[in-house]
């Protein structure tokens, strides 16, 4: 990866920013994991390792990207079982289904942000973080810690109209 500027013509500047994230994912937290442990979020980026579960959906358009969820399995685990309210024991597709309606949450309201905008994807699935598009830069992330384990949110953007640093793949 190499620290380039990226700048396409005719592409309007996106909203999806740090904060803007922050926001979304704050909201979704609230109405979804309010009644868990707090989520706290890192001043520093986190990196989460092990047997990690990643949850993505695409969004197409003017500006393709990629939202994703990337956080341990025993935190995906109890994540899913806050979300379904279930004490019990639950299966994969348990785990699978409620980390990727997190990612679709996440990944709904990011694409309200992104101008011209088309579809969102379905949710996938995968035991490791997805890479982005070559010439996309991460327009935002947040990483936290839920449960003494970490969780990252990112947005992956084609580049912008605004000239600005960007990390390529």
């Amino acid at each position: 990866m190499s620290q380039d500027v990226v700048e396409l013509e005719g592409l309007e500047p996106d909203a999806v920013e740090d904060e803007a994230l922050a926001q979304i994912v704050d909201q979704m937290w609230e109405s979804y994991f309010a009644a868990s442990e707090p989520f706290l979020p890192s001043f520093e980026p986190l990196e989460v390792t092990g047997d990690v579960l990643c949850a993505s959906v695409g969004i197409t358009g003017a500006r393709p990207g990629l939202v994703t969820v990337t956080v341990p399995r025993a935190a995906g685990r109890s994540l899913a079982a806050v979300l379904l309210s279930e004490d019990g024991d639950l299966d994969d597709e348990d785990v699978y289904d409620a980390l990727g309606e997190v990612a679709n949450i996440i990944g709904g309201n990011v694409k309200a942000l992104v101008p011209n905008a088309g579809a969102l994807g379905l949710p996938a699935i995968a035991a490791a973080p997805p890479l982005p598009r070559t010439g996309s830069r991460c327009a935002a992330r947040l990483d936290a810690v839920w449960q003494g384990h970490p969780v990252s949110f990112v947005v992956w953007l084609a580049g912008s109209a605004a000239t600005a640093p960007a990390t390529e793949v």
